[in-house]
């Protein structure tokens, strides 16, 4: 049974192409749901969005397929509506190899925050640490134009997004992170209970984002806490091992 945030199997709209020997699909409703996520309003503000997160959970991705080559796996790339998959050609093994993989994605993303800061400050710019719900953000201005729309956007898709990934919710990078730790402790029953832990995670968020007003936090939790109870229920049918698929 697929999962509700399962890449979608038809090529349809899909581009291919190749980059440091890694195949890369982008699927046509990863563009689409990117725009959905825009809250520019002027052409130039909506393209830049689009190539940040493109560029952005490109690296991110890029980030898993390195450190899987570390441990001497290949894997491939895909982008979809729900943002990005790195999948290995075999699973890697041990908790250590698993948890370094899962973290490798948001490691490559706080690199791309870091030097985004270097050049808002090397530029002049001001950085200034806020809150969004339980989340920090950082923000660079104040200034006009697209270059502090650039650097805007990739600190919020890079550290704002990076952070959020860090929760313990599968697909999460977290949450692959807590299963290799979880199923280390207890090889039986630690994928039920890092399920459970994601699906009362999910739940957490979206009722946070319901409180404040955040409809993609609302919706989006909302989904990834069902796909973990439907993913529970699926365990108590007799458990699966599919091929690890790092969702960035």
């Amino acid at each position: 049974m697929n999962a509700l945030v399962d890449c979608p199997q038809s090529s349809a709209g899909e581009w291919r192409f190749r980059l440091f020997d890694v195949d890369v699909r982008v699927k046509f409703w990863f563009w689409l749901s990117v725009v959905l996520l825009c809250g520019a309003q002027d052409t130039a503000g909506v393209l830049m969005w689009v190539v940040v997160c493109f560029a952005s959970i490109l690296i991110h991705e890029l980030g898993h397929v390195f450190a899987f080559r570390f441990y001497r796996e290949n894997a491939d790339i895909v982008l979809y509506g729900w943002g990005g998959l790195t999948i290995p050609y075999h699973q890697v093994r041990g908790t250590l190899p698993q948890f370094v993989v899962a973290l490798a994605g948001p490691a490559a993303g706080f690199a791309v925050t870091a030097a985004t800061l270097a050049a808002a400050i090397a530029s002049g710019a001001r950085v200034a640490l806020g809150w969004h719900l339980f989340f920090p953000v950082l923000a660079v201005g104040p200034g006009r134009g697209l270059w502090y729309v650039l650097l805007n956007d990739l600190l919020w898709v890079n550290f704002y997004w990076g952070l959020m990934n860090l929760l313990p919710v599968f697909p999460l990078d977290g949450g692959h992170a807590a299963r290799a730790v979880l199923e280390q402790h207890d090889p039986m029953r630690g994928r039920r209970r890092s399920l459970i832990l994601s699906a009362a995670v999910a739940g957490a968020v979206a009722a946070a984002g319901a409180v404040s007003g955040s409809l993609y936090l609302l919706l989006g939790f909302v989904v990834l806490a069902a796909s973990s109870l439907q993913a529970l229920e699926g365990e108590r049918s007799g458990p699966t091992r599919p091929h690890q698929r790092w969702r960035g």
